[in-house]
């Protein structure tokens, strides 16, 4: 029996969908690995800081805004805003704390030059008579660096037992929808100027490694569901004994 080449074709095509369609529903779907997000690179938004006689570090953003925002980083954030141009009698109107106070860091964002920046830090400080606080103890763990990604999935879960966290394991349909969601917001943050003081609190704060959140969100593009059980394993090692990829550190 011989056949045409276009029924060959049709023949050829139907054995290769057929053994397609066998091969998935054989496969678990939930091992099926996700496509890596196709994500936009984050812009460069620079910070600049300097170490004050006092030994307090101030960080400063210059952006474009009729206004500007100083956060003192003490026990709470606390923020002052002051007005483009006659910044130096809005800032003598401001209450002035009652006892000193520390601080981890002084952080300014506005439409300022660099000295008038540092003016307005040096008078904060000697006004305020601020103290520099001691050196944080909450900074950023070796999990949390190494396994970005499925430590931000956890971080909503931590008020339960450690022994009951497998629970809060994501299945593939809930972790697409996590990663998508959280790059997506962490864009948002980082290209807003609200955003970008608080990204900037939480590095003069915790002191994460350089680069840590590009890294968070190309760690986000990449993952898979897994990365959740990978951070939590890395929480539950014994120390000493932590298992960690070589290329957490990659920018």
């Amino acid at each position: 029996m011989r056949f045409s080449r276009r029924t060959l074709n049709i023949i050829i095509l139907s054995c290769l969908v057929l053994i397609s369609w066998i091969h998935l529903g054989r496969t678990d779907p939930e091992q099926l690995p996700l496509e890596p997000l196709q994500l936009p690179p984050l812009s460069v938004s620079p910070w600049h800081h300097w170490q004050t006689e006092e030994g307090i570090t101030s960080y400063w953003q210059q952006t474009a805004l009729p206004h500007g925002q100083i956060r003192l980083l003490t026990g709470q954030h606390q923020d002052i805003r002051l007005p483009a141009e006659h910044w130096s009698q809005a800032l003598q109107q401001q209450p002035r704390p009652e006892t000193p106070q520390s601080v981890s860091a002084i952080l300014l964002q506005g439409p300022w030059q660099e000295r008038q920046m540092q003016a307005i830090s040096a008078w904060l400080i000697r006004h305020w008579q601020l103290q520099p606080a001691s050196a944080s103890t909450e900074t950023l763990g070796i999990c949390e660096q190494h396994h970005a990604a499925g430590s931000l999935w956890f971080r909503s879960h931590w008020a339960s037992p450690v022994a009951q966290l497998d629970k809060a394991l994501p299945n593939r349909s809930q972790w697409q929808h996590f990663r998508q969601q959280r790059s997506r917001e962490l864009r948002l943050r980082w290209l807003s100027h609200a955003g970008q003081l608080d990204i900037q609190s939480d590095i003069a704060y915790h002191r994460p490694p350089s680069g840590y959140y590009q890294h968070l969100y190309q760690a986000l593009a990449d993952s898979q569901k897994d990365a959740a059980a990978a951070y939590l394993n890395c929480k539950r090692a014994p120390a000493g004994k932590l298992s960690v990829p070589d290329t957490a550190n990659d920018p």
